[in-house]
């Protein structure tokens, strides 16, 4: 009776490991138990799916043991150990949805060669206070219940208790998997080209219908599940490409854009501008805005982390006067979005200075290890001009493989890292001194970006010394999660109506906002407040992103309850603007910052990748006919940005999610099928002009032999 007894709670147990395991995934996928992830929207046929995919792969991998394992109590330690495998593996896929806000693939596992210094004990904190802050420790349940039963239960017993199934019955129990499990697989596919095909989706969506477990088993065997994008679209020929291509393509002297039905041109002119627009007669051209800046240097400024909101937020718009000082001298975005995916800062700056979208799973800057890509980029234009180019970064030469991809990608003709930096002289252990009346030092693991801003400055005027013109691409290093290294330290004094009502990540991350400010203003003010602005030069700012804070105080800085989508297109507005300083000074004080020759307001969507087409028309660079895809900064024509991680669009009315359509901000508000289809589509031949090394100059070349003059 009591080994009966013993066998019922043996099946109960291996019950419970496949409900509560299956149970487990749902961590993953349902948005009501994981705010971090966007998912699709749930179908019965998806969700059937899922469920027979992870079933199947925990029953083979129970059928293993009870090949291995002949006693009850050996297979019960393999399901308690298995099961805590699986625990772990969906307690950090959590994790990676904390900080990505989607599901993990094998081809974003290039971000994790990025060496990890100054950002891993700050992550691993940020993982600790996870874990017991937001019930993660719920997805150990499995291994938790199932080790009660195994200690409730007569372990002698359960030591005694054998199976010993035919071979035939084994066999059929694994050819009956096998084949469920490619029905499985069959079926995801389909829906996936049905649903959504971009493989910058596919880990959420296969983990959502294929199943968590037989998703990830596939991607461990090197099965990617991927979409062969040129298939997909059909192209056999150059001239289906080039036709295509030119529907989106903006490089030309007359074309119709899609959401207003108006012609515009590759030569903005001031007809088309916004209203607020103005130029300093100087460098006014006439009616035309092509080339204004013609001649001229750029420094393009590249800022870490900067959420609009700080901007519109009155405690910490009041932590930074001088950016709202020099916001009046400047042309400014306020509807500005990163395109950023699965690269983040790379990928920032691959659709600034390329004008492309980044494929969103994946790092172009690490692929190129693997893809010789052949890329157009304002940096190559900007050579072709004469002018010298160089990146100055603070952190290591080989983050993001930029060691590699500033020379042979983008072409700049130097970089000067924080090896350049030692090598001239910086102790890092020292830290910098950024203010010296106050013996004031910045401590980090990376160059401050004070800094970094004098460094633009010597190098900036050297070169003008020597009559050299020059674009800089200085890229800032924070303030950038977990928003350690403040050179003030964590304080709470600044706002204390938030004390104790926000966390401790988000009141770290709005200390920063003195930061941002003074760091920014080190560019044309320095330490003794002497003018560091640049002569004859432009300066262009752009976030690479946003902070990423998901934790629900965003409710709280911007005092609304906010819906998911509204939460989203916050935390993907960032802050850009340009500033072209005159020589007339306006004082404030202490300082004096010069009277800017280019001021105004764009209220109407704009994205990274419009800031590339904004530069190579403003600058007149030597484009010929080469394609680009976005819209003048300066212009009334409307457009949409693509965060390309998420996938979510924001156009100038609404935002909405194109892994679920039916999720929008306003929620009223619903995205039609022509624009939804509109916008797939470029995102489907974006995708391919990076599939392949050659693509873009393939595409290039068929445009012009179809369409060139």
């Amino acid at each position: 009776m009591k080994n009966k007894n013993q066998l019922q709670l043996y099946f109960y147990f291996t019950g419970i490991f496949f409900v509560l395991n299956i149970l487990n995934t749902y961590m993953l996928t349902i948005q009501g138990l994981n705010r971090y992830i966007a998912p699709f929207e749930h179908t019965f046929y998806g969700e059937f799916n899922a469920l027979v995919g992870n079933f199947v792969i925990l029953f083979i991998f129970t059928l293993f043991s009870f090949v291995v394992f002949r006693r009850a109590k050996s297979r019960m330690l393999f399901m308690i150990f298995f099961s805590l495998f699986l625990n772990i593996f969906i307690f950090f896929m959590g994790i990676f949805n904390l900080y990505f806000g989607t599901s993990f693939s094998m081809s974003a596992a290039t971000i994790f060669q990025n060496p990890a210094e100054g950002f891993a004990g700050g992550t691993i904190l940020e993982m600790v206070l996870e874990l017991v802050a937001y019930y993660r420790i719920l997805v150990f349940l499995p291994t938790i219940a199932l080790l009660f039963i195994y200690m409730r239960s007569n372990l002698k017993e359960m030591a005694i208790i054998k199976f010993n199934p035919t071979l035939k019955r084994y066999l059929s129990g694994f050819l009956t998997a096998v084949i469920l499990l490619f029905l499985a697989v069959f079926n995801y596919y389909k829906q996936f080209e049905e649903v959504l095909p971009l493989n910058a989706v596919r880990s959420t969506f296969a983990s959502q219908n294929l199943g968590v477990y037989p998703y990830y088993l596939g991607e461990f065997i090197g099965e990617p599940f991927d979409l062969d994008i040129e298939k997909f679209l059909e192209v056999s020929s150059e001239d289906e490409l080039a036709t295509m291509y030119q529907e989106y393509n903006k490089n030309q002297e007359s074309y119709i854009n899609y959401f207003d039905g108006l012609s515009y041109s590759n030569r903005l002119t001031m007809d088309q501008t916004v209203d607020e627009l103005f130029i300093d007669p100087s460098i006014a051209l006439g009616n035309d805005l092509q080339g204004i800046l013609e001649g001229r240097n750029l420094v393009l400024v590249h800022l870490e982390s900067f959420n609009y909101f700080l901007l519109q937020n009155e405690y910490t718009n009041a932590q930074m006067p001088f950016i709202n000082q020099l916001m009046e001298e400047s042309f400014t975005f306020n509807n500005f979005y990163n395109n950023v995916g699965m690269g983040v800062s790379s990928d920032a700056e691959l659709a600034v200075l390329t004008g492309l979208h980044p494929l969103g799973d994946r790092t172009l800057y690490w692929d190129y290890e693997h893809i010789d890509f052949e890329l157009n980029s304002i940096v190559q234009y900007f050579n072709q001009e004469g002018y010298y180019t160089e990146a100055i970064h603070g952190d290591h030469e080989e983050f993001y493989n930029r060691d590699v991809i500033y020379p042979e990608l983008m072409g700049f003709d130097e970089f000067y890292s924080i090896e350049d930096f030692i090598l001239d002289g910086y102790a890092v252990k020292d830290g910098y001194t950024f203010d010296t009346e106050n013996n004031l030092v910045h401590h980090s693991p990376w160059i401050s970006d004070y800094h970094l801003a004098d460094q633009t400055t010597a190098v900036g005027r050297t070169l003008l010394e020597e009559n050299t013109q020059f674009m800089l691409f200085p890229i800032m290093m924070m303030a950038h999660t977990p928003f350690d290294y403040d050179p003030y330290g964590y304080r709470e004094d600044i706002y204390p109506q938030y004390v104790k009502l926000i966390n401790r990540i988000t009141m770290k991350y709005l200390n920063y906002a003195q930061y941002y400010d003074e760091t920014i203003k080190r560019f044309f003010v320095g330490d003794q407040n002497q003018d560091q602005t640049l002569d004859n030069s432009v300066y262009v700012f752009y976030s690479d992103h946003g902070s990423g804070l998901k934790n629900g105080d965003l409710d709280l800085l911007m005092d609304k309850n906010l819906s998911v989508m509204e939460s989203r297109q916050i935390l993907q507005r960032v802050f850009a603007f340009i500033y072209v300083p005159g020589s007339e000074f306006i004082s404030y004080g202490d300082y004096q910052i010069r009277k800017g020759l280019l001021t105004g307001e764009q209220n109407l969507v704009r994205s990274q990748i419009d800031l590339y087409r904004t530069i190579v028309e403003l600058f007149n660079l030597p484009v010929e006919n080469d394609t680009y895809y976005g819209v003048h900064g300066l212009s009334t024509e409307p457009t949409f940005a693509m965060e390309n991680r998420l996938m979510d669009v924001v156009l100038d009315s609404y935002i909405y999610s194109m892994r679920n359509h039916t999720k929008t901000y306003p929620e009223d508000r619903s995205v039609t099928t022509e624009i939804y289809d509109y916008i797939l589509r470029f995102k489907l031949l974006s995708d391919l002009m990076l599939s392949k090394g050659d693509m873009q100059t393939r595409v290039d070349e068929a445009v012009l032999i179809k369409y060139g003059s």
